[in-house]
């Protein structure tokens, strides 16, 4: 494969995040209840697989492919003066590509510009052969592995969410850098993503597939912001507003409709304070291979809430 064509391969789609929790079977039970997820087959046994004593769970939308791992934290205290250093929650991301040679072309492509990676057990299936992982520049671990075809079929074609009140897929995951612009350059440059909107030095919207963003990246303090989840339109946000509500889960945030990617959102949060956001109607791209500009907002609550309402975190102005 020639320079050329290493340049040209790119990760395809966003395919499961991983989160360091402090007690695993509480969030997968949170993550089952309220959002509907079930444990992957092959990792469940007795009481709903839901062991006290399990180290690590695997989360599925599909039953086969796994969208959340939660992983039990097992990273030392490390005290700085009286307060112990605050770890970030994510444990690591995993986007996909088609084909084991475009595994190779991307490896190659990460090598050229110098980033240090290994092959490694795939997570949550090291029967299933190494992928490829590596640190960003943040430190986050990052895994690309190859996936099925099938992953790239429009969810809302293969079934209706409403039916069984769960998303319709993992859509996106928003972190918190400090250095926005090498992080952008690092996801564009290495791994291929385009940039669809620019809140200029506070925040960028990635993608790497048809959604308007599988990744946003935000200044601030380095961690995870919120990770969000698609499903299939307003009135099924609604639904879920009120399934919240019975649920007696605190909407932090919304309903509301995004200015970047235009779509309607509801944003809460699971035992642990992780932010999940749910996404309907959120902005397509249908041809990869068109160069579009990046929107550049100027405005940040019309970024943030066509609709006006920011919530109390997101009122400090920050220098733009």
């Amino acid at each position: 494969m020639s320079d050329q064509q290493i340049q040209k391969v790119k990760v395809k789609r966003l395919v499961h995040v991983g989160l360091w929790v402090a007690d695993v079977p509480a969030q997968a039970r949170f993550y089952h209840q309220i959002l509907g997820l079930n444990l992957r087959l092959d990792t469940a046994d007795t009481n709903d697989g839901l062991d006290d004593n399990e180290s690590s769970l695997f989360l599925t939308l599909d039953e086969t492919t796994h969208c959340l791992g939660l992983f039990e934290d097992t990273r030392p205290v490390i005290q700085k003066g009286r307060k112990p250093v605050q770890y970030s929650p994510l444990h690591h991301l995993a986007f996909g590509v088609d084909t084991d040679a475009e595994l190779a072309a991307l490896a190659a492509r990460l090598q050229m510009a110098g980033v240090e990676l290994s092959f490694e057990p795939r997570d949550g299936d090291p029967d299933q052969g190494d992928t490829l992982w590596f640190h960003d520049p943040d430190g986050n671990r990052v895994e690309i592995l190859v996936t099925a075809n099938e992953l790239l079929t429009p969810p809302h074609a293969t079934r209706k969410a409403h039916l069984l009140r769960r998303p319709l897929a993992l859509q996106h995951v928003a972190l918190q850098t400090e250095r926005l612009e090498e992080m952008v350059e690092f996801y564009t440059e290495a791994l291929g993503f385009d940039i669809s909107d620019w809140l200029l030095r506070e925040c960028a919207w990635l993608r790497c597939d048809s959604n308007h963003h599988s990744l946003v990246l935000l200044q601030g303090k380095t961690g995870i912001d919120h990770v969000g989840y698609a499903i299939a339109n307003g009135t099924e946000l609604l639904h879920w507003a009120d399934h919240l509500s019975q649920q007696q889960v605190p909407i932090l945030w919304g309903p509301g409709r995004h200015g970047a990617g235009e779509d309607l959102f509801v944003r809460f949060a699971d035992v642990e304070g992780i932010q999940v956001e749910l996404s309907a109607e959120l902005q397509q791209y249908h041809d990869r291979d068109v160069t579009i500009p990046p929107r550049l907002w100027h405005t940040r609550s019309a970024a943030w809430n066509l609709w006006g309402i920011l919530p109390p975190w997101m009122r400090e102005e920050t220098p733009v």
